[in-house]
């Protein structure tokens, strides 16, 4: 089939398979201590090199005894045992003499004074009584993480049973992030007129860490098209993505949409997806190169629907679904003929969910800095119509429930 005209734009699940295609780096290995390892992705299997317990232990806090001494069902005046002969005291997980056989609950014994023992009248011994076997707790040889798990601390702590203090886990990809534009200051300076903050190097940042990348933050770039350039020739060796943010659409300082298109293996210019429809991306020696809108909620659709799935590729893991909740509309959404992304604010309202829009236009348009305080996410299928206020909607939590 040939490919529409590059004036077209691209459906959204198309450029994203164009993107996956386009992309197939392989991840290296790197060994890392496991206090590094939370949220990192196994890159092989890993099997305990210890039995534990080692020979077997006593499986509550007790005394151990020998199983023969209460032969016949009778117990013997142990009032005139002595610790370390006829018993021994044995702590949850504690090893203990091999002599002993049985382990019998603290509860149903008094240790008297001069270190003989009482036993409760009903206490029945018998061989292996509370005692837990060699490799009960971890088999040697038993597989105790699969590859392609993403760690958490849990699993951590499963890997350091089996013996070890570091494990091999997949490097994470190199994502290097550009912001451009002549109008934008570090946040937290002071700013003036026409200026505004650079605050998606931040978020962006803690995305793409959130996604398992190693985020490589540039500084801000001026609109200049031979210093955007130079960066991105710098980076090239360094980076897997490289992502310059503005100079998208059509504005007479937007060079980078045109930079990757005469640089680059163009896959697409210009997405079926709002916010951030004038996104390009190239693939420039081997490396993926991305184009993608200025506004925050632009960036952060396009960071989610576009460069996760890359970053997850890489490393081999499924795509993480956020929570879906169904939420009763308040007001109506639209059913433009492309993918858009509405944010919502939820409430309770007896054993109703209500899920306010938050519109970007029009009329009861609110500002970036709420609409990125959204409680959920909905994303409209082309094609699906609009959606009137009372409908159900399935909304993706961004936060936990009010």
């Amino acid at each position: 089939m040939p490919k529409p005209p590059i004036t077209q734009l691209t459906p959204k699940m198309e450029a994203q398979a164009l993107l996956l295609d386009a992309w197939t780096l392989t991840a290296e290995e790197e060994t890392l201590p496991l206090a590094q390892c939370r949220g990192r992705v196994l890159a092989r299997d890993v099997f305990a090199q210890y039995n534990i317990p080692v020979v077997r232990a006593s499986a509550m806090d007790g005394v151990a005894v020998n199983a023969a001494d209460f032969a016949g069902g009778e117990q013997p005046d142990c009032t005139g045992w002595r610790p370390g002969q006829e018993y021994s005291r044995a702590d949850t997980g504690d090893d203990f003499d091999d002599k002993y056989d049985a382990v019998v609950p603290i509860e149903q014994v008094r240790v008297l004074p001069e270190g003989g023992l009482v036993f409760a009248s009903d206490t029945e011994i018998r061989p292996g009584l509370n005692v837990r076997p060699a490799g009960s707790q971890v088999e040697k040889g038993s597989r105790l993480c699969q590859k392609g798990t993403r760690l958490t601390a849990l699993d951590i702590a499963a890997i350091g049973m089996g013996g070890y203090d570091a494990a091999p886990v997949r490097r994470r990809p190199r994502v290097a992030f550009v912001p451009t534009g002549s109008e934008l200051v570090p946040v937290g300076a002071e700013l003036a007129r026409g200026q505004n903050f650079d605050t998606n190097s931040l978020m962006a940042s803690l995305l793409l860490e959130e996604m398992g990348a190693e985020p490589m933050l540039r500084p801000i770039h001026r609109d200049d098209p031979a210093a955007i350039e130079a960066t991105l020739d710098g980076l090239l060796p360094q980076a897997d993505i490289i992502i310059l943010n503005a100079g998208t659409s059509k504005g007479q300082e937007d060079y980078c949409g045109q930079l990757l298109k005469r640089r680059g293996h163009l896959l697409f210019s210009g997405v079926a997806a709002v916010p951030g429809r004038p996104m390009t991306a190239a693939v420039i020696g081997g490396k993926m190169v991305l184009n993608i809108s200025g506004p925050a909620l632009a960036a952060f659709y396009t960071l989610d629907w576009a460069v996760k799935p890359l970053i997850c590729q890489y490393l081999g893991v499924p795509v993480p679904k956020r929570r879906t909740v169904q939420a009763e509309l308040t007001a109506p959404i639209g059913g433009p003929p492309m993918s858009m992304c509405c944010m919502l604010r939820l409430q309770r309202e007896g054993d109703r969910l209500l899920a306010t829009p938050l519109n970007m236009r029009g009329q009861g348009s609110v500002g970036s800095g709420v609409l990125l305080t959204a409680d959920a996410m909905y994303v409209t299928t082309p094609g699906q119509g609009p959606k009137a206020a009372g409908e159900t909607i399935p909304a993706e939590l961004l936060r936990d429930l009010p």
